[in-house]
């Protein structure tokens, strides 16, 4: 889609493509979870032609019975699409499974409609995502589409149409193209992979201020999650994402035994903006962010954020950084005194290291 061509104003107008993207489906070993979605997939009002699944393998010999039984459940999938279930020999991890399972699909179609385990969709789900996809392809700008809705508050009134242009991935109902997928290529970086350097290089914004937060834990403690590493290498691209202003998918996993991320109790933003009868239509006129988002934090904002967050750090390296990029009195005031307050936990953490 050029410059010159006018974006899409309406889901409805768009027509669907006589072959349908896959679903793709990653499971692992939370069948009570599993079954709800299956049920809801079964619902659709536009029906996959096609189910791609993936099921990591066993850790433990504890793990196998729960697999099998997720199995079972996929393949009561074959009354709704044709069914292709792919079982893991061994345990790769759960995002480590998911780059390879969407690189795979990807190798061989042009998009691709995601879920997980957790994530519930309504009745208009798959339509709505099969449509974006067909919207978006050839707008090279557009890294991926998703069905699930995060606002900072106070945006509502600021956006008048069903979906809006984010610089946050959303992966609760998602959907990408080959050709984005494979620019980003993360089947290829390392697991803390960060094309800006440091997480405090990493330009903030309102929105862009969690995925922050989020690397630093990623670095620091060695953990992966490649929807913040495909949320970065998207920002880094200059790339941008279409999400709706509510949600039409629900996260039922907080709590669970088996969950790898969310282990308590799920809070109140998580499906605030959940609608069951969400049929999100209208889309927005252009692919810039919405000024609240586009506008970088000032300094005295940014360190206020870090304050707030009583785990967090900087380095000297990183304290120098953001001290030369400060331009006021009080963001160098607020910054200095962040720094000098966490100074033990940095040493702590570099002593640990050592350790280790």
């Amino acid at each position: 889609m050029s410059s010159q061509t006018a974006l899409p104003v309406s889901l409805d107008r768009i027509s669907l493509p006589p072959q349908l993207p896959p679903l793709v489906l990653i499971a692992f070993t939370r069948p009570d979870l599993l079954k709800e979605v299956i049920a809801a997939i079964s619902q659709q009002s536009l029906l996959p032609q096609k189910i791609i699944t993936f099921v990591d393998g066993a850790r433990t010999a504890k793990d196998i019975p729960l697999i099998e039984e997720c199995v079972d459940l996929l393949k009561e999938l074959e009354r709704v699409a044709l069914v292709k279930i792919t079982l893991r020999a061994q345990n790769l991890g759960c995002d480590r499974n998911i780059i390879l399972g969407l690189s795979e699909v990807l190798s061989s179609h042009d998009s691709l409609v995601y879920l997980e385990d957790d994530t519930v969709p309504n009745t208009y789900f798959y339509d709505r995502m099969c449509r974006l996809l067909e919207a978006y392809r050839d707008c090279q700008q557009v890294c991926s589409v998703s069905a699930y809705a995060h606002l900072p508050a106070g945006l509502d009134p600021l956006v008048p149409t069903d979906f809006m242009v984010s610089n946050r991935v959303f992966s609760w109902g998602f959907g990408t193209w080959r050709d984005r997928w494979q620019e980003i290529d993360l089947a290829h970086k390392p697991p803390q992979y960060n094309p800006f350097g440091s997480f405090y290089q990493i330009p903030a914004t309102l929105q862009t201020k969690l995925t922050i937060l989020n690397q630093f834990w990623l670095e620091k403690k060695y953990k992966t999650d490649w929807v913040i590493t495909f949320t970065l290498a998207a920002l880094y691209h200059h790339k941008v994402h279409i999400v709706p202003t509510y949600s039409f998918t629900r996260n039922i996993g907080f709590g669970h035994a088996q969950s790898k991320t969310y282990r308590g109790k799920e809070q109140t933003w998580v499906n605030a903006r959940y609608r069951v009868d969400a049929y999100p239509n209208s889309l927005p006129s252009s692919l810039d962010l919405i000024n609240p988002l586009k506008q970088p934090l000032s300094d005295t904002e940014l360190a206020r954020y870090f304050l707030k967050h009583k785990g967090l750090w900087l380095s000297p390296r990183g304290f120098l950084y953001l001290l030369q990029k400060s331009s006021s009195f009080r963001g160098i005031l607020l910054l200095s005194t962040f720094f000098v307050t966490r100074f033990i936990l940095m040493l702590k953490h570099w002593r640990k290291e050592r350790v280790t």
